[in-house]
């Protein structure tokens, strides 16, 4: 699966008797690391709070705990995206402002999906949310910070963060 990890589908219930194929679990492989420790760190530490926001679906765990596990999910985006910012401003990215304004882009329609799920999340929302998070890390993963990782290899500037 070019630059995007590998994903496993499974099959998750929507509805008694209904079954839909969904993304299941991101496995962090070299495929996405762009070759800066602590950046690739925490690209590892997204991925594993992914995959708990997974678990909390596909075993009906109770909606505050897969509000947790979204939210924790969306606070440390929120901090590694100011960490990364910083070293991209470090190194003189030139797509610096571009990968800049698709981490605002993340972080407000990630606030606008969990927010149009409303008070009423149910199990039945277990697969949309999978699906959401699947394709808003791996799209980020495989597209913007894999133009960084091609940008610190031309420049030289991988330095550990």
């Amino acid at each position: 699966m070019g630059g995007r990890g590998a994903v496993r589908d499974q099959k998750a219930s929507v509805a008694p008797g209904a079954e839909v194929m969904v993304p299941a679990r991101v496995e962090w492989d070299h495929r996405l690391a762009i070759g800066v420790g602590g950046l690739d760190d925490a690209h590892k530490e997204l991925v594993d709070l992914y995959n708990r926001i997974v678990w909390a679906c596909e075993r009906d765990a109770s909606i505050s705990n897969v509000r947790e596990r979204i939210r924790s999910f969306l606070m440390y985006a929120r901090w590694h995206f100011g960490k990364e910012e910083e070293h991209m401003r470090r190194v003189r990215y030139s797509g610096y402002v571009d990968h800049k304004a698709d981490h605002k882009r993340l972080l407000d329609d990630a606030g606008d999906f969990v927010e149009s799920l409303g008070g009423a999340l149910t199990w039945e929302d277990g697969p949309a949310i999978i699906s959401y998070f699947e394709f808003w890390l791996t799209r980020h993963l495989a597209s913007k910070d894999a133009q960084l990782r091609d940008f610190l290899n031309n420049a030289d500037g991988g330095s550990p963060a």
